[in-house]
């Protein structure tokens, strides 16, 4: 029985997608406008995702709340990405691509998007990333229910065609559906810091004056911090609503943190996101976003020391002990790991 509804649903689903982005298509054709009640402006900054984007955007349009705005903004790519895109913008009225002739990077395209965005909802994808059936739908149907600022929801890992579960700390943060939530409530869920995984109020984005800073790796964590600190309440699902792929060619920008500026942005980014809870949430907060950071982000980049060449073990150092408590504070301590409590002491000594 179920060998039979395997094969049913990879039939299905394709011609699903299929019959539910021809029916956005035509709806839009017959409105003609993509503003107002009800529709999600998906923000997608591409550069150079010729193999991948026909399957984003399908995964996107294929949704079945299909009513959307989709802003593609095309960072300077020298492959065959914007021929394809220029495709998907003639086939479906709800694409809009807007080119750019320099590369500013991810942040800057997001940021140039947003101010062209209309619809009632605001969220992001990356290029090379699959949208999964069903996600808008769920967000909003939990927005509409719990009257919240923003939902986030969890996501898969993509690696080739294999699908993988994402860290075990962003796994617990999901355990459950739960809607309504204060902050100081859940820190919990400050772990998801992706800004695919959200989809945002855009009358609260604009009244929290939520942007991208354009400079650096990893800056999606600080307007992640913004919005978790400044929103009355959000909602977590349980469910994935995406592929995050990890290239095989390891050029994905997470993939590049052992370059060492890049290795310094990612503690110099976890230091503001603690200054950004420390100044707009409650003490608990930032010390629970701390706890995260030792017994997760900062123990997995410092287990790569056997990997280091001595440039990078010098920046390690010296960023560790920027960033690790000096005076021993065990509301914070006690919450971490031994082991990672030994390798920060050995590291630093």
């Amino acid at each position: 029985g179920m060998a039979i509804l395997d094969v049913a649903r990879r039939w299905a689903g394709p011609a699903l997608v299929r019959a539910r982005a021809l029916r956005g298509r035509i709806r839009a054709r017959r409105i003609g406008s993509i503003d107002g009640a009800g529709v999600v402006s998906v923000v997608i900054p591409v550069h150079n995702v010729a193999p991948y984007i026909d399957a984003c955007l399908r995964s996107v349009l294929g949704q079945d709340h299909d009513r959307l705005e989709v802003i593609v903004i095309d960072d300077a790519s020298t492959d065959a990405t914007p021929a394809k895109l220029e495709r998907w913008r003639r086939r479906d009225p709800r694409v809009r691509v807007i080119t750019r002739v320099e590369s500013h990077g991810p942040n800057a395209a997001r940021n140039l998007a947003l101010a062209e965005a209309v619809g009632e909802y605001v969220t992001f994808l990356d290029g090379d990333d699959v949208l999964l059936a069903g996600a808008y739908r769920d967000a909003l149907e939990s927005l509409r229910s719990s009257g919240s600022d923003f939902v986030v929801a969890s996501y898969e890992r993509l690696e080739g065609t294999r699908r993988t579960p994402p860290a075990f700390w962003v796994l617990d943060a999901h355990a459950a559906d739960r809607r309504g939530l204060a902050l100081v409530d859940f820190p919990e869920a400050m772990v998801n810091a992706v800004q695919w995984s959200k989809v945002y109020r855009r009358a609260f984005w604009q009244q929290a004056e939520l942007s991208f800073p354009e400079a650096g790796h990893y800056q999606d964590q600080i307007v992640t911090a913004h919005a978790f600190a400044r929103a009355s309440t959000f909602d977590v699902l349980h469910r994935a609503t995406v592929l995050w792929r990890i290239r095989d060619d390891g050029s994905s920008m997470t993939q590049q943190y052992r370059a060492l500026g890049s290795f310094r942005d990612r503690f110099a980014t976890a230091r503001r996101v603690l200054d950004i809870y420390r100044a707009e949430s409650a003490p608990a907060v930032a010390r629970a976003r701390l706890v995260q950071y030792l017994s997760n982000d900062f123990a997995i980049t410092a287990s790569t020391v056997p990997d280091l060449d001595d440039a990078a073990w010098q920046v390690l150092c010296e960023e560790l002990a920027a960033s690790v408590p000096a005076s021993f504070d065990d509301e914070v301590w006690r919450d971490v790991p031994a082991e990672f409590k030994v390798l920060y002491a050995l590291i630093l000594a």
